[in-house]
């Protein structure tokens, strides 16, 4: 996803059994778009159970967030994230720190004007990180790839 650096240091290892390897190296000609097909039913898995963790966390006011959560699938690499601007810092969480009205003469917070405001900093959810965690500590993500890679490899050698 062009706009999203949510997920950039997350990394999810998939153990590829001798059996799948063999079955790969003996499909080699299909093996990349079997890969993909894999890795996309990943993906796939992986948006919809961070959706349904950020709905179980409360953090559903407008419903943008769930929402703009996409995913996409090159040969090698899964991405899984949104391009919402606030969704790092509830990802991530952020410290307190100082507002200061930087274009105009003040903030208006409620109801009245300031020159600066306190924010107390928020606790990261780690809505992303932790669907994957728990995805793969289950054996989820290698479950997924393997099923997707076998459709793929059936489907692919009957053209």
């Amino acid at each position: 996803m062009a706009n999203n650096k949510l997920l950039e240091n997350l990394r999810v290892d998939l153990n590829i059994s001798p059996d799948l390897q063999n079955l790969m190296d003996n499909h080699a000609d299909i093996a990349p778009e079997a890969t993909k097909l894999g890795l996309r039913r990943v993906t796939k898995a992986g948006s919809k159970q961070t959706k349904n963790r950020i709905k179980s966390l409360g953090l559903v006011k407008t419903g943008a967030l769930v929402k703009s959560v996409r995913g996409s699938t090159t040969n090698k690499k899964s991405y899984i994230g949104t391009s919402l601007w606030y969704a790092r810092f509830l990802e991530k969480g952020a410290k307190p720190h100082r507002i200061k009205a930087r274009r105009a003469k003040g903030l208006f917070i409620f109801g009245k004007f300031v020159k600066s405001v306190q924010h107390p900093g928020v606790r990261p959810y780690e809505m992303f990180e932790d669907t994957f965690n728990d995805m793969q500590n289950r054996g989820e993500v290698q479950s997924l790839f393997y099923q997707g890679v076998m459709e793929a490899i059936e489907e692919l050698s009957r053209r």
